[in-house]
């Protein structure tokens, strides 16, 4: 099974909510399924996007004490990288051969806050949903490096945003080491 079939199954037998079907409809609209997750750090090769967020699914889902309920894992996890749609075009092969990739932002709304405004476009968010996207950066968002203390404040109200965060960042570190092996 493909990383692409795998995301649909996943998607439609866990998320239910209304929009559901009209945002992968979207999704399928763009390159969401064959776009890099990065142009450098991870997953950057044709299809490491849809393979991140399998990853993180994972990463999320391997302990069923984390916070949320199924729907909210999958949407969160599955989801908060769809701000990466549409984002990075080839650019020339590598020395090796390889694929590489430029950022081209044809919608500059920012990374995770753009993830929940996309997806805010097809289906409702929750509010823990929306400040688990919104944050899964973490640390390393511009906003919190800029001294905003808005995502201690979220961590607060939503333990999901603190649980996406980190399988977001195991997922990204296992795929980095892998990429080195």
């Amino acid at each position: 099974m493909t990383n692409e079939q795998r995301f649909r199954e996943i998607y439609t037998t866990q998320i239910s909510r209304a929009g559901a079907p009209d945002l992968l409809r979207w999704l399928e609209s763009t390159d969401f399924f064959s776009a890099p997750a990065s142009t450098k750090f991870h997953g950057a090769y044709p299809g490491g996007l849809v393979e991140h967020s399998l990853n993180v699914y994972y990463a999320l889902i391997a302990d069923p004490s984390r916070p949320g309920e199924p729907e909210s894992r999958a949407i969160c996890a599955l989801l908060h990288d769809v701000c990466k749609a549409n984002y990075y075009e080839p650019t020339e092969p590598g020395a090796d051969g390889a694929p590489r990739y430029r950022v081209k932002d044809r919608f500059p709304f920012g990374h995770g806050e753009k993830s929940a405004f996309l997806i805010g476009r097809f289906m409702p968010l929750t509010d823990e949903e929306a400040l688990a996207i919104r944050w899964h950066m973490g640390a390393y968002d511009d906003a919190a490096r800029g001294g905003s203390r808005t995502l201690s404040e979220a961590m607060s109200k939503s333990p999901l945003v603190y649980a996406l965060h980190a399988a977001d960042m195991k997922a990204t570190e296992d795929e980095k080491r892998r990429g080195r092996e």
